[in-house]
């Protein structure tokens, strides 16, 4: 197979793009928004190089060894509350800035795209916390990483696991100062229709759009809210509300959203290339009733030695709970197969034919969730009774 006809495989991840001494790669959305490489012949000199570095055509080694593992979350309350689930990521990346490393990780443009981004100061690591739910264009940002490693920086690399395993093929070759953390992926939807979910939401409502944050922590709420900041009248406000109010996170949740290759993803799976993964663990109350999910837990699994030297570092930072890994495993996404929704084609032809309106109206119309809807608005102490009766 060449890169050429890689199709729906392709994770997206645009490690043949920057790897191209010929600029002969480009990658071009298909009719449902999904991004995929196109070849250009004429300039391609079969170097192959495209094909050496796709994570999705070579077998990647992984880490089946687990040095530790648990529930956990940041014993500081602000970090916690600004990432998502237990603040993991902005423990590690603390600490890797406190040593003078650089930090790259998914982070929204001014455009609301996102891509890629570097953090070297506590303020610049703020737009990199909190999922974001689609794909991450890498941004020619692998090479840029290699530059801050053949300094001798530290760096730690945060993404979902295809696209770690995609920049260690790019580098060819390990760093002791590398850390990376990849996490409990449930898939990634396009650009293209988170695009479209904000400029129907802008016209719906009569605002512009500025940023945008899923998993939004609403003080003594469920963990399924999203929150906007907005222009109106020439006010910037804010706005929070349930997932299926946007159609993009509740097409998302829903697993209408996410590309072919995710629905059978190589990197679901108890083998980890990532020296440390981070994930949800929504379910924690099952073991330890008294820790509250809604506040932020994540599980946490220590893949590799360069992790726990990490783990070991930021320990006094955390609040961790010991946990066997087969407990982790069955609590998240750790094997391949995913089911694809009946409706999901269905859903992608409307994308590809009808006006957005129309989509919605036909997958994503809120009401639908009415029972969904009187849960989440419930107080907490009800959910949790809720909860014990299903």
């Amino acid at each position: 197979m060449s890169i050429k006809d890689i199709g729906s495989k392709c994770c997206g991840c645009r490690a043949c793009l920057q790897c191209c001494p010929c600029n002969a790669i480009r990658f071009q959305p298909d009719k449902y928004g999904f991004e995929y490489p196109t070849l250009n012949a004429e300039l391609c000199v079969n170097c192959n190089l495209c094909e050496t570095v796709c994570p999705m055509m070579n077998e990647d080694v992984k880490n089946s060894e687990v040095f530790a593992c648990g529930a956990a979350f940041a014993t500081d309350q602000q970090t916690k509350y600004t990432g998502s689930s237990g603040g993991l990521f902005g423990v590690f990346a603390q600490a890797v800035l406190s040593e003078g490393g650089i930090v790259f990780g998914a982070a929204f443009d001014k455009n609301l795209k996102l891509k890629t981004t570097s953090a070297e100061t506590e303020e610049e690591l703020i737009p990199l916390y909190k999922s974001k739910y689609l794909l991450c264009d890498t941004n020619q940002q692998f090479r840029a990483i290699e530059q801050e490693l053949q300094k001798e920086r530290f760096v730690l690399y945060c993404s979902s696991p295809c696209q770690i395993a995609a920049l260690k093929r790019y580098l060819k070759k390990d760093y002791s100062h590398l850390l990376t953390i990849d996490f409990i992926c449930h898939g990634v939807g396009s650009q293209t229709l988170f695009d479209e979910s904000i400029a129907y939401t802008e016209k719906r409502e009569e605002i512009q759009i500025q940023a945008v944050t899923l998993r939004y922590k609403k003080a003594k709420a469920s963990s399924h809210y999203y929150q906007y900041g907005y222009l109106k009248n020439g006010k910037l406000r804010q706005r929070s509300d349930l997932y299926f109010s946007f159609p993009y996170y509740y097409a998302y949740c829903k697993q209408l959203a996410c590309r072919d290759s995710c629905y059978d993803c190589k990197y679901a799976s108890c083998e980890r290339v990532g020296d440390i993964t981070v994930g949800d663990f929504h379910t924690i109350e099952r073991y330890m009733p008294k820790i509250d999910r809604f506040a932020g837990v994540s599980m946490l699994l220590i893949n590799t030695q360069k992790g726990k030297k990490w783990f070991d570092t930021v320990a006094s930072k955390l609040e961790y709970y010991p946990m066997e890994k087969d407990v982790l495993y069955a609590n998240n996404r750790f094997s391949r197969g995913s089911v694809v929704p009946a409706e999901q084609m269905a859903f992608r032809e409307s994308i590809a034919t009808e006006p957005f309106e129309m989509t919605v109206k036909r997958f994503l119309k809120p009401s639908r969730e009415w029972k969904k809807l009187i849960y989440y608005k419930s107080p907490r102490i009800l959910r949790k009774i809720i909860m014990k009766l299903r």
